[in-house]
């Protein structure tokens, strides 16, 4: 008898001592990936982003000042984790990405669609905008009233953007530009078009009358991460990317992203926008 309270003894420490071993290992595949308290240590959040965006990224005329929708949300998710928020701009989409890749920066915010893609290799925060896209072409242009249209057409279009995976889709050709860089290229006949963000088209026919274009058709995305907007952070910062989710949803629910959105895009725009209506 006593020898059998012995073994059942030995018995409960051996489980008691795998438990452990168990519940440690657990947790530590849950534990801090060190992303967020690097942030804090800093006292700042790196921004990438693409320049020269109207009304999302871009210097303001006369000061130069850096503003935008999204400098706007940068700034505020910066605030929010008790950080001081730094940018880093560059002229090109692709080396905004590379710049991401190459630990340059923390986050890119700057319209960045959550594409299935991006969501496997990066980790993708909560959507806070959603900007759709249509197709500009030259005001005499009458041949492109369509997506369908710009079948065997050459569009400028930065080469791995969601927008020129659009274009593609639909059979042209890119030439790689920014949106500045396309409306000219379109203006002046080097390329037939270019499948854009629509807030930033009617924006810069705003500031630009003297560039004839005009919008020939609306995108009606298959899935609504085509036209959402997130923060993008590497897949090993996974910590701070979920504190962002946070951070995101608290704007959200407050009414943050929608003042945004009303103060740059305009309250109509803002009064579309699906994900502040949740």
């Amino acid at each position: 008898m006593m020898k059998m309270k012995r073994e059942n003894r030995i018995s409960a420490l051996v489980i008691g001592f795998v438990l452990c071993i168990l519940f440690v290992a657990v947790n530590s595949c849950f534990a801090a990936d060190g992303s967020l308290k690097r942030i804090t240590s800093v006292g700042k959040l790196t921004i990438g982003a693409e320049g020269n965006w109207i009304p999302y990224v871009y210097n303001e005329q006369g000061t130069g000042k850096l503003t935008g929708f999204e400098v706007d949300i940068a700034k505020e998710i910066a605030k929010r984790l008790g950080v001081k928020a730094e940018f880093n701009i560059s002229n090109k989409w692709d080396g905004v990405i590379a710049g991401l890749d190459a630990k340059r920066y923390d986050v890119v915010i700057c319209g960045v669609n959550p594409t299935k893609e991006r969501q496997e290799r990066y980790a993708m925060s909560l959507p806070y905008a959603e900007n759709p896209f249509a197709v500009v072409v030259a005001e005499n242009n009458k041949s492109i009233k369509s997506f369908e249209d710009l079948k065997g057409k050459k569009c400028a279009n930065s080469l791995s953007s969601t927008a020129g995976n659009i274009a593609r889709k639909y059979g042209a050709t890119l030439s790689d530009a920014s949106l500045t860089q396309a409306m000219d290229l379109i203006a002046t006949g080097r390329v037939d078009a270019s499948v854009n963000n629509l807030t930033s088209i009617v924006e810069y026919m705003k500031e630009r009358p003297d560039v004839k274009i005009r919008v020939a058709a609306i995108y009606k995305p298959e899935n609504s991460y085509e036209i959402e907007s997130s923060a993008m952070f590497r897949k090993a910062d996974a910590e701070l990317a979920a504190k962002a989710n946070e951070i995101i949803k608290s704007m959200i629910a407050d009414g943050t992203c929608y003042s945004l959105a009303e103060k740059y895009f305009g309250k109509e725009v803002a009064d579309s926008i699906s994900i502040y209506k949740k």
